[in-house]
């Protein structure tokens, strides 16, 4: 179980949750933040994270920070009291963002994943709810946790080898099923796609096509239209084009997992070839040796004739 791929994207307008542990609060320009007062150096440490994460996002997702609306930050020093008051089923979850007040909730003790990485994500998030207001729904989830993963991780190195080891097995996960929701037992690989997907945009469309993507949104509501202003392709498109540089990328891997699933009765037939030919040239060498007794053995008893 990967603890970086389970963030938990909450689409819901909610209330205000209560937080026995985070009895302390603190304003920066940009944030309330909310945290347990035994620790209230961790709280400035995540203050300056989410401050210095938010102007870095705000510039590429085309975002104008309001210091007028804080974004409420809830950080938790221990992952367990994270999950208590969170009331998380999943214990591996590490930061939630919801949406209406956009509010942010992370395991800030860096047990499973960085501070920085839950803040980046999460934060992503309240961004990209900031920007669509009304039309959030229209952006897909996989496009909500590929631009968030994409923000947050710099080295997909993971990502990258779960989708390869997909690919290679013929398993991936088709991004028009990954929508509305994620497979609970393949979420791993669904926000591994996700984060791929982004970064084929990027790499392909250029590093300020999220900003467009979400600009257009913001306009129309229409995530096909808005794909289209900002690469030029509908959704249809990308997602082949998406796919086909995925297959492209990993058909060598494929090939070499499909040798190598034949490897072990392919060297079974090299053995009983090598035993074989083996074989005959003992069987030869015999018969040379039998051919040169028989010689040597002529030999001399044409040698003695005539003494008979």
């Amino acid at each position: 179980m990967q603890f970086c791929w389970l963030f938990f994207l909450l689409l819901f307008i909610s209330g205000s949750a209560s937080a026995t542990v985070l009895t302390a609060t603190m304003t920066t320009t940009y944030f309330t933040v909310h945290y347990d007062p035994k620790d209230p150096y961790l709280a400035e440490s995540a203050a300056q994270v989410a401050s210095d994460e938010l102007l870095r996002l705000a510039k590429d997702l085309g975002y104008e920070p309001e210091p007028q609306r804080r974004i409420p930050l809830m950080v938790y020093r221990t992952h367990h009291s994270f999950i208590k008051e969170g009331g998380h089923k999943d214990r591996y979850v590490v930061g939630t963002a919801h949406t209406g007040d956009e509010r942010i909730s992370v395991d800030a003790s860096g047990a499973f994943v960085t501070m920085k990485t839950v803040i980046s994500h999460e934060l992503t998030h309240a961004v990209v709810f900031r920007i669509l207001g009304r039309h959030v729904d229209a952006l897909p989830l996989w496009m909500h946790e590929g631009l968030a993963k994409y923000q947050s991780e710099p080295y997909p190195d993971a990502d990258d080898a779960l989708v390869a080891q997909a690919a290679a097995d013929g398993t991936l996960i088709a991004l028009a099923d990954l929508k509305k929701r994620f497979p609970g037992k393949r979420s791993d690989l669904a926000y591994a796609e996700s984060s791929s997907a982004v970064r084929y945009m990027v790499h392909k469309y250029g590093s300020s096509a999220p900003k467009r993507l979400l600009a257009e949104i913001a306009k129309s509501g229409s995530f096909d239209k808005a794909l289209f202003e900002a690469t030029g392709v509908v959704e249809k498109e990308f997602v082949s084009q998406w796919a086909g540089s995925i297959s492209k990328r990993y058909r060598l891997l494929r090939t070499w997992r499909i040798l190598s699933a034949l490897g072990g009765s392919t060297m079974a037939i090299l053995a009983i070839i090598a035993f074989i030919i083996r074989r005959k040239r003992m069987a030869r060498a015999a018969r040379e040796w039998e051919w040169e007794e028989f010689e040597d053995s002529m030999s001399r008893q044409l040698r003695d004739w005539p003494h008979r």
